[in-house]
């Protein structure tokens, strides 16, 4: 796990996606702004990391080898505390965004995500999510713009 930053988070973000140099890119980024991160190009190694460190949000590719998005998604909210699940990706379709909200994702962003609607989501969903002792689920965040964002 990266922990460089200020730290004055303390929270703790898996960043997956299968495009290395996006992971890692994102990673930093999100340690800039003061969270500790890790990061994971499958979601087989998703799960494993998210089973080996406790993680408060999981930002999740769809379309990752070994195993996708969804079957990840579904493994991880069998971890207890269940982390929060936002997926990150370029599939943006009606059909897809109706799946992630259906599988218990807090938020369905599409790539590349603006850093303001990054922290925008990821502010309340941590707040109102499983980081703070409820399972996420419900209707999933749908944000293309940021001025789709619920507060």
């Amino acid at each position: 796990m990266h922990e460089h930053g200020p730290g004055k988070m303390h929270l703790r973000i898996l960043v997956v996606d299968d495009n290395h140099d996006a992971a890692i890119s994102l990673s930093m980024l999100l340690q800039l702004e003061g969270y500790q991160t890790g990061t994971a190009h499958d979601g087989l190694a998703a799960v494993r990391e998210a089973t080996r460190v406790r993680y408060d949000a999981v930002l999740l590719d769809l379309g990752l080898p070994v195993m996708n998005g969804f079957e990840a998604a579904a493994a991880l909210r069998q971890l207890q505390p269940t982390p929060v699940l936002i997926a990150c990706t370029a599939w943006g379709d009606a059909e897809t965004r109706k799946r992630t909200a259906d599988s218990g994702f807090s938020a369905h962003l599409i790539k590349p995500v603006p850093l303001g609607v990054l922290k925008a989501v990821l502010g309340p969903a941590l707040h109102a999510g499983s980081a703070c002792g409820r399972p996420g689920g419900g209707e999933a965040q749908d944000v293309t713009h940021p001025h789709q964002i619920r507060q």
